[in-house]
């Protein structure tokens, strides 16, 4: 954990880079991109998803900074848009996960003391198999780390959803760190599990954990522990203790850049020699938001407009003993929720929201719809506890006025209330993530459409 605490992390990230950066200088993709002596990733341009496409569609042996045979082909769970491609490589994995991998479970471990990690330790992941890059990491760590830590479902590529979680409930006793969404373990485990589960490490990537901190650790034992991860960056951002919900970029796997949310740039970006400002990740400020810009050190993206939008909510960690900057995810590029260019609500100010207003929860998706020449924001909210459709309105209507004043003027201004709510049938949201490929999330903002469609069969079916 000596990374933490190193003095010159400026230093150390651009002696990384630019090893990463003389790696794929002579492959075509770093021609492509447009690599000069010095090296200097300053002076690169900007990249998105399509810059990628052509290289990713038909790849060829010295297109990247590995051999081509090093390379799988991996999926996104198509969250946002259709599902994309990706070519990523296996060392990159490896290397990925030495780094990272152990210091994650070392952290999300700790007790404010030490960490309680012990070799042989069981780790539950609730993670999709197939194409996905989280089965090809799973495999990887497999191989890599099952001399010191076992990674369960053994088989969970052949497994569903349902079958993880039910694997989870039957064998809870014999787990020591969980990784999954709040969701599922408040809503779908807990309930079903008779006796107390106590977990050394309970892990998520869900917005969620900050506002549900307490219910989660009154289930675990722990309070949640939030990292970060995604397709182009791999495994990147670990927990932070002192703040639940919140994590640090590791500079060990990622150079990671900023650009202030005020400026943040389309995801729909090719290439771009244009761009704002630059920030530093040891220049960010606290109570900011940005917009990552990310260069992971073991795969070929380099200088990647990422849609999400980090808050900077402290810098360093005391338990920890960093002044790495601490961040929490605020939300996608894309996933505000807007009406009539007065109000701008996240996803995780709504679970707040929620958490605020009494409502008993299991899980929610808010959609702009337009009504004639207004603009609402539609809830549809599924709650684990009796309540009236008047009771559940007033409140949440309540709680928008009592935070947002850009709802209130809107409210006032338009004289109209911009929210509607549909109270979904119990087992609806279990449903509808048994029935997702890929990493079981939830959006709960500008849900796609047809992945909309599917949650509303889900809420038609007995």
């Amino acid at each position: 954990m000596a990374f933490l605490r190193e003095s010159n992390v400026r230093e150390k990230q651009e002696q990384l880079v630019i090893k990463k950066l003389r790696m794929m200088e002579a492959s075509n993709l770093g021609k492509t991109i447009g690599f000069s002596s010095p090296l200097d990733i300053s002076k690169l341009p900007l990249t998105g998803y399509e810059f990628y496409t052509p290289f990713y569609k038909n790849p060829k042996e010295g297109d990247f900074m590995y051999p081509l045979s090093e390379y799988v082909k991996t999926h996104t769970s198509g969250t946002m848009g259709k599902p994309k491609v990706y070519m990523a490589p296996q060392k990159g994995f490896k290397e990925n996960l030495k780094r990272a991998a152990l210091s994650l479970f070392f952290i999300c471990t700790h007790d404010g003391e030490r960490s309680r990690l012990d070799i042989g330790d069981t780790i539950y992941a609730n993670l999709p198999g197939g194409s996905f890059i989280a089965s090809f990491m799973g495999d990887s760590f497999r191989k890599n780390q099952s001399s010191i830590l076992k990674l369960v479902p053994e088989n969970s590529n052949q497994m569903s959803f349902e079958e993880k979680v039910d694997y989870f409930i039957h064998n809870h006793q014999k787990v020591d760190v969980a990784y999954m969404t709040v969701t599922s373990f408040l809503d779908d485990i807990v309930p079903r599990v008779e006796d107390q589960i106590h977990l050394k490490g309970f892990i998520t990537q869900d917005t969620s954990a900050g506002p549900m901190k307490e219910e989660i650790k009154k289930a675990s034992g722990n309070y949640p522990k939030t990292l970060y991860a995604s397709t182009e960056s791999m495994l990147s951002g670990l927990p932070s203790l002192q703040y639940p919900g919140g994590f640090f970029m590791d500079w060990r796997v990622i150079y990671p850049e900023f650009i202030e949310e005020d400026d943040a740039l389309s995801t729909d970006t090719v290439k771009t020699e244009d761009y704002p400002e630059i920030v530093p990740m040891m220049d960010v400020k606290a109570g900011k938001r940005y917009q990552l810009i990310a260069t992971p050190l073991f795969n070929d993206i380099t200088r990647y407009v990422m849609p999400d939008i980090f808050e900077c909510i402290a810098i360093g960690d005391d338990i920890l003993g960093t002044d790495i900057p601490i961040f929490k995810y605020y939300t996608r590029s894309d996933r505000l929720m807007v009406l009539h260019n007065f109000t701008r609500i996240s996803e995780e100010e709504m679970i707040s929201l929620m958490k605020n207003a009494g409502l008993p929860m299991v899980d929610f998706t808010a959609r702009k719809e337009l009504d004639g020449a207004r603009e609402y924001m539609h809830v549809y909210l599924e709650l684990n506890q009796a309540m009236s459709y008047e009771e559940a309105f007033e409140k949440l209507n309540a709680a928008l006025l009592e935070f947002d004043k850009d709802w209130r003027d809107l409210t006032d201004f338009m004289n109209f209330t911009p929210l509607k709510l549909t109270l979904l049938p119990k087992g609806t949201f279990h449903k509808f993530l048994n029935t997702k490929e890929g990493m079981a999330r939830i959006a709960r903002i500008g849900m796609r459409e047809e992945r909309f469609n599917l949650l509303m069969g889900q809420s038609s079916t007995g």
